[in-house]
């Protein structure tokens, strides 16, 4: 009875959130935490922190008024079917008047998630057939390559919309590691002049626990460049590696340094002007989420190829989605000839919080090139842009 008991009390307990992030609020003396999936969000009180961390450890005060709160926030999450985010039944009443408009036969409302994925298949035949974006024609100066072939686009907002759909519209994971929450909050603004685009703390958490697991005791990990602060998720859950990062960004240097404490190397450099020579064929493992732009993949992945030992262990953990890339087929080639094979591919692995100012030029893009401002508009709604993680085995 006993057992029985305590499994019924477990299985009604709540849990946080996987989607958990927070930052600053009106000053830095403001914190807020957020669920990004919901947009939702509240102010945290001076013990607010370690209150999440109980109920992370099954030890809260569920009665708690600031508690209850934080679960009307869906930063905790229990048995309990939760309401769909506002921009999924935008995306389910927009979706059906599209589909009633252009094939003439009444849709029946989706009630469900499984409904909700026959619609997009739906969506994207008739999307495909009525409303596709025609190419940019005009000077090519300051135009991107999405513009010049905005199918890509199309392409991008139908996967991405079908990858929140399937992975993150119902999930129920468990294991989030409330520590980096905290550990991440107060890290410096996102730079766009740097490429940046911060994942969410559960991708950094999943992506150093991948990492660690294929490593030996005792292995050398770099990270080349870390707005994702994966050098403080790796030394969070092991001893037994050292870990070196090299970054441009002076305030995220800073504030790896402040919070990794002496755990870990962090040396300010450009890799435009390659590894440095006493970093190279040193490393088990490097890590790197490049940028998108051409060269910029290409000599992140020179220096990664530099870095790592001549050894059939040694690995590249590669963080990217081919479809925005400037030029995919260039990515494929310069795996090729810098002798990395692909072991692995875990799809739709990295969430990024989907940058309002990407969302507004990507729908402004494609209304330009004549796509319907509707569902347009909501199949660009999805909070998350995703990446694929590579597993590489240099030769």
């Amino acid at each position: 009875t006993s057992a029985l008991k305590c499994q019924f009390l477990e299985m009604k307990y709540p849990w946080l959130s996987p989607h958990i992030d927070a930052r600053h609020g009106n000053s830095t003396e403001e914190t807020l935490l957020i669920n990004l999936v919901y947009g939702t969000r509240i102010l945290c009180d001076d013990d607010s922190w370690e209150k999440l961390g109980k109920v992370a450890k099954g030890e809260a005060d569920l009665d708690d008024p600031w508690l209850k709160r934080a679960e009307a926030a869906f930063l905790l999450q229990s048995e309990t079917p939760r309401p769909w985010p506002n921009f999924v039944t935008r995306f389910e009443k927009e979706t059906r008047k599209f589909l009633e408009k252009q094939t003439g036969l009444k849709q029946e409302p989706a009630t469900n998630r499984v409904q909700l994925l026959k619609r997009l298949d739906a969506v994207e035949v008739e999307y495909h057939r009525t409303s596709m974006p025609t190419p940019y024609v005009g000077p090519e100066e300051n135009v991107g390559p999405l513009m010049l072939k905005p199918s890509r686009m199309v392409d991008f907002m139908f996967d991405h919309t079908r990858a929140f759909l399937e992975q993150d519209l119902e999930d129920e994971s468990r294991d989030l590691t409330f520590d980096l929450v905290e550990q991440f909050f107060d890290r410096p603004a996102l730079k766009l002049r740097y490429e940046q685009q911060f994942c969410i703390p559960r991708t950094t958490q999943l992506r150093a626990e991948m990492i660690l697991e294929r490593s030996d005791p005792g292995a050398r990990i770099l990270v080349m460049g870390d707005d994702d602060l994966v050098a403080l998720a790796l030394v969070e859950f092991s001893d037994d590696v050292q870990v070196d990062v090299l970054e441009l960004d002076t305030d995220l240097v800073a504030f790896l340094k402040e919070k990794g404490r002496g755990r870990f190397t962090v040396l300010e450099h450009d890799l435009k002007t390659g590894m440095p020579d006493a970093m190279k064929a040193c490393y088990d493992a490097v890590t790197t989420d490049p940028p998108y732009a051409d060269d910029g993949m290409r000599f992140f992945l020179e220096c990664a190829k530099a870095s790592l030992k001549n050894h059939e262990k040694s690995r590249l953990y590669l963080t990217t989605f081919p479809g925005l890339l400037e030029s995919p087929e260039k990515l494929w080639a310069d795996l090729d000839e810098l002798n990395f094979e692909i072991l692995k591919t875990h799809d739709h692995f990295s969430r990024y919080i989907y940058n309002n100012t990407y969302r507004v030029q990507h729908l402004a893009a494609l209304k330009y090139l004549g796509a319907p401002l509707h569902p347009t508009t909501e199949l660009l709604g999805f909070p998350f842009l995703y990446a694929h993680f590579f597993e590489c085995q240099p030769h």
